[in-house]
């Protein structure tokens, strides 16, 4: 198995989790990528899965410290240019594997592995409906490598094209998650999120008094940079007047912090598989891995979203009536109503026990398995 990732945060988590399963499946896995989220080295996290590490020959690892959007015409090129294609292709030439799997904002992946002839999934870490319906075309580009290589052009919407070219489209969220109305075919199945099949450690020293009972509140707001420096202040000033143990980790950004209330501990890393079993409540930046692996534990959210998808991840999230929607730049008045709202209706962590049940009926990771395990001999 080939699994072509990149390291955009929190697209990656999944790719890993689903090499750790089929390694424990008995299958050889190699991982395709160019920088791991957060002070992990790829390296170290690919090894940790147990799956053989493949680096792209023409990308080079993102700027520390520099946002996605900072540089638009790099994010572009390192995602759909033809260099990138051809890394692909030099790395199933190399790995000779039977089944491929990309990620979905992958474009020159994605047509390196229809090139390929080889039966492939993808992995779709967004919402499905709005990514195919709506923002796809915008941010995958398929056109520069298909007409360099030859091949034919796509009907409009191409990103839903092209992923209907694809032996399975999996969709990383339950289906009662993703708005309505999703064009689907045979190929698209929802599985849920890909979690991490190993058992969580021991819990870190979180820096509180072990008989300390308040709620304890996990903040996070991304592993990559994304205005961390102007959300965090006014969401301690809300943890801070609250009767919270408030747990923020940083996820290895650097960010200069004002003041910390006496309530609050920071890590610059936790790993979240060990601490949301302990956790009320989660202040999230609604990026799509921290919604569902909150969610995948029962855990509501208070969502304030700082741009890309995160405001239709963090929609859903108050749709389905796990949490509580806030507009980035929120006074730290109604950051902490807000809070306290998500914390004492008890409304809200049902309808997230309910979202986790339906990811318990996924199997956590095991359904996207049994899809990718499934392809073994179907190719040419």
């Amino acid at each position: 198995m080939l699994i072509v990732s990149w390291g955009g945060g929190g697209n990656f988590p999944p790719a890993l989790a689903l090499a750790a399963r089929l390694v424990a499946a008995g299958h050889d896995v190699a991982l395709l990528a160019d920088a791991a989220p957060a002070e992990r080295s790829v390296a170290e996290a690919v090894a940790r899965s147990g799956a053989q590490l493949l680096e792209y020959r023409s990308v080079e690892p993102w700027p520390a410290g520099v946002s996605l959007e900072e540089d638009p015409a790099r994010f572009h090129e390192m995602r759909n240019g033809l260099a990138t294609a051809h890394d692909v292709l030099a790395a199933a030439a190399q790995f000779r594997p039977d089944v491929v799997v990309v990620d979905c904002m992958l474009g020159a992946g994605l047509v390196a592995a229809e090139r390929l002839g080889l039966p492939t999934a993808v992995l779709v870490h967004v919402l499905y409906q709005p990514f195919v319906c709506f923002w796809g075309d915008i941010s995958v580009n398929v056109s520069q490598c298909r007409k360099a290589f030859g091949m034919a052009d796509l009907a409009a919407p191409a990103t839903l094209d092209q992923l209907r070219r694809a032996a399975k489209v999996l969709v990383l969220v339950p289906e009662a998650f993703d708005y309505p109305g999703a064009p689907r075919g045979d190929e698209t199945h929802y599985v849920g999120p890909i979690l991490d099949p190993a058992p969580p450690g021991t819990p870190h020293d979180l820096g509180f008094d072990p008989t300390d009972d308040r709620p304890l509140v996990l903040v996070s707001l991304s592993t990559t940079p994304m205005r961390q420096q102007e959300a965090l202040p006014p969401i301690l000033e809300a943890l801070a007047g609250l009767s919270v143990r408030g747990l923020l980790t940083l996820g290895g950004i650097a960010v200069e912090l004002p003041s910390v209330p006496p309530n609050v501990a920071v890590h610059r890393y936790l790993p979240h598989a060990e601490v949301l079993p302990l956790v009320s409540a989660v202040v999230t930046h609604a990026g799509l891995s921290t919604v569902m692996a909150s969610i995948a534990h029962g855990i509501p959210l208070l969502c304030i979203p700082q741009g890309r998808e995160q405001p239709l991840n963090a929609a859903r999230v108050q749709a389905c009536g796990a949490g509580i929607t806030l507009e980035a730049g929120a006074a730290s008045e109604s950051i902490a109503a807000a809070l306290t709202a998500v914390l004492d209706d008890p409304s809200y962590a049902d309808a997230a026990r309910r979202l986790a049940a339906s990811i318990d009926a996924l199997g956590r990771g095991q359904a996207a398995v049994d899809h990718v395990l499934s392809l073994i001999g179907s190719g040419p």
